[in-house]
């Protein structure tokens, strides 16, 4: 349910508190709401911010009515003990229950495309289309199917992604300190934006400055495959379209890298999945890593724009 309260507006949105099985969410609002309008509710990946959308989003509000909801764990929304698929599921439906309109498109940009693909295959009638950026997972693998190799595998994600982990990063001495981290880790991304994003992307703490994530929601990867991930995208029945980093493979190569494994797609991999698709385009964006939004803002949002009005002008 929705709370009347607003915290901080700014000129060019609303944050609202919306709350899910007793959690609070702080979902930003752009654009004007009418039961004719379409929503597009828009969701960041983990550990990133709803403001790194507000770019794109800010653009599509000239046309469309936007949520930016902050993941549980991210930002201004509550920290939990229960970081599964479907309690961000049950957030997204929670949020397009309080402030959506009647119509509904969905964009999520990694684990974020986790989500709306879940959404979208378990509510089909809500939703009328689907952008999915960088959101079908790393590339396979060697030794994928070894069941010893995955137990392995598993040890480690239960141990290291289960666990907080506040102590894990080196200590944030200042907002200059992790704009340069920040600046560092994703050499694309505008110095102006930025530095724009530190304030959304940091907590003030007991022991200081920390990153405004909780360690513990890296366990929703824990034990995903994509033999699960695949009936979920054969279950969409919206037109969807799927936006590709050629560089991805730098950070899918730092991310998971061992010797037998550098990030990259093998032939035909991204064919295979695009194909589970009832009604999908692809773009693969040249000089975009995973984050399309960091890299190549504009051209994403002129392909929002072009999609979402041609397909939700019926």
């Amino acid at each position: 349910m929705q709370s009347p309260d607003r915290l901080n507006p700014q000129p060019q949105h609303i944050v609202h508190k919306v709350k899910s099985n007793g959690l609070t969410l702080s979902v930003l609002e752009l654009g004007s709401k009418s039961p004719s309008d379409t929503t597009i509710v828009m969701h960041h990946g983990l550990r990133d911010s709803a403001y790194a959308l507000l770019p794109i989003a800010t653009q599509l509000s000239e046309h469309f009515h936007i949520l930016l909801p902050e993941l549980r764990g991210h930002g201004r929304s509550d920290r939990s003990d229960a970081y599964g698929a479907f309690d961000f599921v049950l957030d997204l439906h929670e949020t397009i229950e309080a402030l959506a309109s009647n119509h509904i498109a969905l964009f999520g940009h990694s684990l974020g495309g986790h989500i709306v693909s879940r959404y979208a295959a378990i509510f089909p009638e809500k939703v009328q289309a689907v952008m999915i950026v960088e959101g079908l997972g790393p590339p396979h693998r060697a030794r994928q199917e070894d069941e010893a190799a995955e137990m392995q595998a598993l040890q480690f994600m239960i141990l290291q992604r289960l666990r907080q982990q506040e102590s894990r990063s080196r200590r944030i001495v200042s907002e200059a300190d992790a704009l340069m981290r920040l600046i560092r880790n994703n050499p694309r991304l505008d110095q102006e934006h930025a530095a724009q994003l530190i304030p959304h992307l940091l907590s003030n703490t007991e022991s200081g400055l920390a990153w405004a994530f909780d360690s513990r929601a890296n366990s929703v990867f824990v034990g995903a495959s994509r033999a699960n991930d695949a009936k979920y995208w054969r279950n969409i029945q919206a037109p969807t379209c799927i936006v590709s980093g050629s560089l991805a493979f730098e950070y899918w190569g730092a991310e998971m890298g061992k010797a037998d494994f550098d990030g990259h797609f093998a032939e035909d991999e991204m064919l295979e999945r695009l194909e589970l698709f009832r009604d999908c385009e692809h773009h693969w964006f040249e000089n975009s890593g995973h984050m399309v939004h960091y890299d190549e803002p504009d051209r994403l949002s002129a392909l929002c724009r072009a999609f979402y009005r041609q397909k939700l002008s019926s």
